[in-house]
Parts: structure tokens; sequence; C-alpha cells
């Protein structure tokens, strides 16, 4: 039958599974609901870069890609970090505190 969830039970579990690790890194970090985005790409960003039993022990970033996988980017997820910014481009009133949300985007902090 289309549309029936049910039928495509790996998926839902894997989705279901990977909002449940959203909420937990939402609340953990003491972040608001509108940053689930950030949570979930840093969620699957992982998981793309790890062996999965479906294609063989392979890793999905290698297999798509045909590279190999690479864990430089890996941060943690709501963590307080510091940015330079040179003298001449600052203020002595200008935040330079962040909250890490995901490979892309940093949010400043009050």
């Amino acid at each position: 039958m289309p549309k029936t969830p049910e039928l495509n039970g790996l998926a839902e579990r894997m989705n279901r599974i990977i909002m449940e690790r959203v909420r937990s890194m939402l609340s953990h970090a003491k972040i608001p609901k509108s940053y689930w985005v950030e949570a979930m790409s840093t969620i699957v960003y992982p998981i793309n870069r790890s062996p999965l039993v479906p294609l063989k022990g392979d890793v999905p970033q290698q297999v798509w890609i045909g590279k190999d996988a690479s864990y430089k980017r890996l941060k943690t997820f709501g963590c307080l970090s510091y940015m330079h910014v040179a003298k001449d481009q600052r203020s002595k009133l200008d935040n330079n505190r962040l909250i890490h949300m995901s490979q892309s985007r940093l949010s400043y902090t009050d």
C-alpha cells in the first residue's frame, strides 16, 4: 500500500532514533528547539561516516563519493567556543563567544 510508513520499518526506526537524539542533544545543551536542524545535521554527520551492516561494513560517504571519510570536523554540539577577530575589525564591546551548533553554523551567545 502506498503511503504506509509501517511497511518501511527500518527507515521509520532510524528516523525515530535520530529524533530522540535531537531532543536529547537540545535538552542537554540547553539550546532552543529552533536549532533542531543543526542538531540533526550533527547527528547524521557521524552516522554517514560509520560502517553499516546493509552496506557490508562499508561507510556510506565512501560509497557515495568514493573518498575515505574524514573525521576532522567533529565537534561537541552546543559547546562554548571563542573566535579571534582581527583588532582592526572589532571594538571593545563586540561579543567573541559562540556556541557550536553544527558543522557549518555557529551562534553568538548573549
